[in-house]
């Protein structure tokens, strides 16, 4: 029903904003991504939507970028997720590295967000991996750089060994790899290693 509100920013706290458009202020619920982006009170901004509405009430959700809506409206849909605990997991986890986690199916990354426990993350990924599957093989996205490489998948493997999460890991990996910097297992694992260090 609403594509996106532009206006001016008429206030802004932990999980809300208000935009003032023609004399009316929106009232929008947003997560912490997106309060962090919209600027001082006064500032210019268009924010993408969603109306989402039940028996005792119509509520409108912001979002700073469309990707973050397209991720929110997914969440909605898993079995036990509304809209608050979906704005939760998005203040959690940026959008991207959100996707990584599905798509690897790390359970122990989403688990590390405020208020979702292991069988939350794991009705996540089970409800929502294969359509973001789809949408990062879609998108050009350079989510699966380890996928392609073994080299990469190899070096990931190391990292999780070493204790971290498999998707910082391969996040890790991945940065290095596009850099072309590093041409053998060791010093892809070496640089992955210092770029998590700093």
């Amino acid at each position: 029903m609403y594509s996106y509100i532009t206006g001016t920013l008429a206030g802004a706290e932990e999980g809300k904003v208000i935009v003032d458009n023609n004399g009316i202020g929106y009232e929008l619920n947003v997560s912490s991504f997106t309060l962090a982006r919209v600027g001082a009170v006064g500032a210019r901004v268009k924010l993408f939507t969603h109306l989402g509405v039940t028996d005792d009430a119509m509520r409108l959700y912001g979002f700073a970028a469309e990707e973050e809506r397209a991720m929110f409206l997914k969440l909605i849909t898993v079995s036990g997720i509304g809209p608050k605990v979906a704005l939760q997991i998005l203040s959690g986890m940026d959008v991207r590295t959100l996707a990584l986690a599905i798509v690897n199916s790390d359970t122990k990354a989403l688990s590390r967000i405020k208020g979702i426990g292991k069988k939350t993350a794991e009705r996540v990924i089970v409800e929502l991996r294969e359509r973001v599957e789809e949408d990062v093989s879609g998108s050009g996205e350079v989510l699966g750089v380890t996928q392609s490489s073994p080299i990469g998948q190899e070096a990931a493997a190391v990292l999780v060994s070493l204790g971290l999460s498999r998707t910082d890991a391969v996040k890790a990996v991945n940065a290095v790899i596009a850099g072309g910097k590093a041409k053998t297992l060791e010093e892809v694992i070496t640089l992955a290693l210092r770029s998590v260090d700093k």
